[in-house]
């Protein structure tokens, strides 16, 4: 578990090193980096192997770059979790709801069109849309017999959302809908789908 965190941890800091050069050599206002945190929303619909699936929330927190004016590239490094209660089929004690956390390093690419509204309390409504890949590199443990190697590794998702400027706070509500299957099991077919809200800030 600890090496992962340091694996990871190198990744990000491979990506920031060269985004903060890039930066600071850079004159252009067209150029942000900025940092993200808060909560999301995950779920699961029920299939032959989940008898039950409640949603629950789970922590996630990234960095991101953003390049471009009205229209924008942002991509992304987040760490996220995504937790959800469950009552499978197959687990040692039938009926008995756990909740099985994954937590993740997913990458997404977003295309985005910033407006030139300035409100009273938001501007610069930002819509933005995009893929992302996601590794799942740890699962908590649990009573539903789940480990890493029964949950898909690589997984594919399409992001969308809205964001808003408040003052120097970005506040950003995003869906996130997965395109593969999240078990490693041929009787089920679930993919997950989740909603977030973070805070952050962009320089």
């Amino acid at each position: 578990m600890k090496k992962c965190y340091l694996i990871l941890s190198f990744l990000l800091a491979c990506l920031v090193l060269p985004l903060s050069s890039l930066q600071a050599q850079s004159d252009r206002p067209n150029f942000k980096l900025g940092a993200k945190a808060g909560l999301n929303l995950f779920f699961l619909p029920d299939d032959a192997y989940i008898q039950e699936a409640d949603a629950a929330l789970g922590p996630e927190v990234g960095i991101f770059a953003r390049i471009g004016e009205s229209i924008y590239v942002q991509p992304e490094v987040n760490f996220v979790s995504h937790n959800t209660n469950l009552i499978t089929n197959d687990q040692p004690r039938a009926g008995e709801r756990d909740q099985l956390v994954v937590r993740y390093l997913r990458v997404p690419v977003l295309l985005g069109y910033r407006t030139d509204y300035d409100g009273f309390l938001a501007s610069e409504i930002r819509f933005m849309i995009g893929p992302s890949f996601a590794y799942a590199f740890d699962v908590k443990d649990n009573n539903l017999n789940i480990q890493r190697s029964d949950i898909t590794k690589a997984q594919f998702a399409l992001n969308g959302g809205v964001g808003f400027e408040l003052w120097l706070l970005n506040l950003d509500l995003m869906y996130h809908h997965g395109f593969t299957e999240m078990f490693n099991r041929s009787d089920s077919d679930s993919r997950g789908r989740a909603v977030s809200l973070t805070v952050g800030a962009a320089f």
